[in-house]
């Protein structure tokens, strides 16, 4: 078995695999301090002979990667260093982050075809690749409740709200022009860069979405075809078995 963490601003996805098969799964909020005890159980497993760790919070990479060194664990950590068998577009790939490479490869191995991966979190990435494993680039837009946030934290008199479809495209109240804003405008920019980026490439994409708001993204846009929860394990357990024997 192979143990993978996925280490995001919000949340931590801790997962452990037999072969290419999840056999369990758990989640912790992200915060200064691993979450040691689970982790620990996890790694002491004598069924468990590697970690694959996606993090794109560097303070906890470190910490992790000792803990592993304690188990004397085969441990990979994602990045543009390492084979991961693509080819990266980026001017500099060693900038591109560890969940967009792990999620463009998850996709690419599960699903066999050119790909858009929308992963739809604190922020949103959509991420391009070919079948071929020829990573284009992407775009980075700020996640729906970041907007919130901004918006409330940027302005003198506009509330915080939650994030939700509202009844009305048009709002008829503060509250709600907010809500349409964020949820129909994110959503509309989003399809709308699907669609541009398959007239840009003058081919057809498999568009999957994965993250926290990553179900919403597919239930609303039918540009999306596939809401893929745990894309982005699946692309760092990948990279492991390109990396290591056990």
């Amino acid at each position: 078995m192979v143990a993978v963490l996925d280490v995001g601003n919000t949340r931590i996805h801790l997962g452990r695999y037999g072969g290419h098969t999840l056999r369990g799964k758990w989640y912790f909020p992200t915060e200064k301090k691993l979450p040691v005890a689970p982790l620990k159980a996890v790694l002491a497993d004598k069924r468990v002979k590697g970690l694959s760790v996606v993090s794109v919070v560097p303070r906890l990479t470190r910490q992790i990667v000792n803990l592993s060194s304690q188990y004397k664990l085969p441990t990979i950590v994602v990045s543009a260093k390492i084979d991961c068998g693509i080819q990266f577009a980026y001017k500099d790939p060693t900038t591109l982050g560890a969940d967009r490479i792990a999620t463009i490869v998850g996709a690419l191995r599960r699903y066999r075809r050119s790909v858009i991966v929308v992963d739809a979190g604190t922020a949103i990435t959509i991420d391009v690749a070919s079948n071929a494993g020829r990573h284009y680039g992407g775009l980075i837009l700020p996640g729906m409740h970041a907007l919130a946030e901004i918006m409330h934290a940027r302005t003198a008199q506009l509330p915080r709200v939650e994030v939700r479809k509202p009844s009305n495209l048009a709002g008829r109240s503060t509250e709600e022009c907010i809500q349409s804003g964020i949820f129909n405008g994110t959503l509309m920019m989003v399809r709308g860069v699907i669609r541009a980026l398959g007239k840009k490439y003058g081919r057809e994409f498999y568009c999957v979405s994965t993250g926290g708001s990553g179900s919403l993204m597919a239930r609303y846009i039918n540009e999306i075809q596939k809401y893929d929860a745990d894309l982005c394990m699946y692309g760092a357990l990948t990279i492991y078995y390109r990396n290591v024997s056990n």
